[in-house]
């Protein structure tokens, strides 16, 4: 069974980052961007949008139809995102 990446991993990010020929200096703006990108695209899509991407990607990616957990994960995930991007209004 193959192993998801670990995106959240910083060190893998920036080494990434570099081998996709980002420049070493601009590599920390990026990581800080991400941080705050990531929760405004999930929250911007919202579930129903999410859960379509996941959904229309399960053949490529070679995922089983789990449509209920996903549906439920879309849920949380979109949730977490607006409760993150409203700490990071409430904190400006």
């Amino acid at each position: 069974m193959a192993h998801r990446p670990n995106i959240f991993s910083q060190q893998a990010f920036e080494e990434s980052l570099l081998r996709l020929g980002c420049s070493e200096s601009f590599i920390k703006p990026i990581t800080s961007n991400f941080r705050l990108f990531v929760p405004i695209v999930l929250g911007e899509l919202g579930e129903d949008k999410l859960f379509a991407i996941v959904d229309n990607s399960r053949a490529e990616l070679k995922l089983r139809d789990q449509e209920p957990a996903w549906r439920e994960a879309c849920k949380y995930i979109v949730a977490w995102a607006e409760e993150e991007i409203e700490n990071y209004i409430s904190q400006k």
